[in-house]
């Protein structure tokens, strides 16, 4: 079970390549799996609030600073600097604009939440920001595209919302009723098995996506090169900005880590999904690209800060503060009388 776990959902980055490279060069044999991309992309949405406990929600809420300083880190430096890029690399392409800035107004991908645990973050933190991003993502993530994509291509607001209700909120609400008319506990035994079924849907969103996009990546080949730099940038940008301000925040090192990863890793099947139905599969390609790149970039980090573990010093995670009856003081024992050594009692 470990070795299947680790092989499908631990090596995603190199499995998204292989989906990437697959999708690409036998477009005939995936190209059918596009037409399902909205349903695979719904599962994972899915499997996602299976795993959500409502006690963390209340545990996370309790200090509110590090959600809100996430949320806002998310919503408002993601998407302005995905507008920037856009202006700056793609003013010819609308198509490549619109993809790009879309992408980043989509809400914090699965695996921020893996990186967040791999590099000893704040995993409540992260996880409860994710289901905010989810649940008010029909609503902003629509509002930016009209605000900015507008200038190069033409948006419904309209249409993107009902699209994310169906792709995101619908699933999430599914998943959060299973969750409670199953049971928490018969839900718990079939979570080991959830990231592999997240995983191999989130390939398959890949292999229809890239089959898709194949005839359009081969005729705008020079493209990709700019794509690729642009995208890397941005996660690397959006990684470094999200635990600065955190810091800058005054908010401890493993929150910190968290709103990094929430602010640099995108759920970019997602963003390509919405690219795909919206602008075309040239549009798709930017979140695709970014699907690789992000989840390369943000391995890597992660892989970096498992060796840095937080001193322990330093609470893991502020909004769950680790303090036991004994470490209050409330219940601590009066300290030892020190006796006199023997040599001292015979001398007296």
């Amino acid at each position: 079970m470990r070795v299947a776990t680790f092989v499908i959902s631990k090596l995603m980055p190199f499995w998204i390549v292989v989906a990437a490279v697959l999708g690409y060069t036998m477009p005939a044999a995936f190209s059918g799996l596009e037409s399902y991309s909205v349903f695979m992309l719904g599962g994972v949405m899915l499997v996602m609030s299976l795993t959500l406990k409502v006690e963390v929600i209340g545990r996370v809420f309790a200090r509110p600073k590090a959600l809100i300083a996430g949320f806002l880190v998310k919503w408002l430096t993601a998407p302005i600097l995905a507008v920037i890029a856009a202006h700056l690399a793609f003013s010819t392409q609308p198509e490549l604009a619109a993809g790009t800035i879309l992408d980043g107004a989509v809400p914090a991908g699965a695996s921020s939440n893996l990186f967040a645990f791999l590099a000893h973050g704040a995993v409540e933190l992260a996880v409860c920001l994710s289901f905010i991003h989810m649940l008010l993502a029909p609503v902003l993530t629509p509002i930016f595209a009209t605000a900015f994509v507008g200038k190069y291509i033409a948006v419904s607001f309209s249409a993107m919302f009902v699209q994310l209700l169906e792709f995101v909120l619908l699933p999430v609400t599914v998943g959060l009723a299973l969750r409670y008319l199953v049971g928490a506990r018969r839900i718990e035994k079939v979570t080991p098995y959830l990231p592999m079924v997240s995983a191999i849907l989130l390939y398959g969103v890949a292999l229809g996506l890239f089959a898709a996009a194949g005839p359009t990546i081969r005729k705008n080949g020079a493209w990709i090169p700019v794509i690729a730099l642009t995208t890397g940038s941005l996660t690397i940008i959006n990684l470094t900005i999200g635990y600065v301000l955190a810091r800058l925040l005054r908010i401890d090192r493993a929150s910190a880590r968290a709103i990094m990863f929430d602010a640099g890793v995108y759920n970019s099947g997602l963003g390509a999904v919405l690219a795909n139905i919206n602008f075309g599969p040239f549009a798709a390609i930017p979140p695709l690209m970014n699907a690789v790149v992000n989840l390369l970039i943000g391995s890597m980090l992660a892989s970096f800060l498992q060796r840095r573990p937080i001193p322990a010093t330093a609470p893991a995670d502020p909004a769950v503060p680790d303090v036991s009856p004994t470490d209050s003081g409330l219940n601590d024992e009066p300290p030892p009388i020190a006796q006199p050594h023997p040599r001292e009692r015979r001398m007296s």
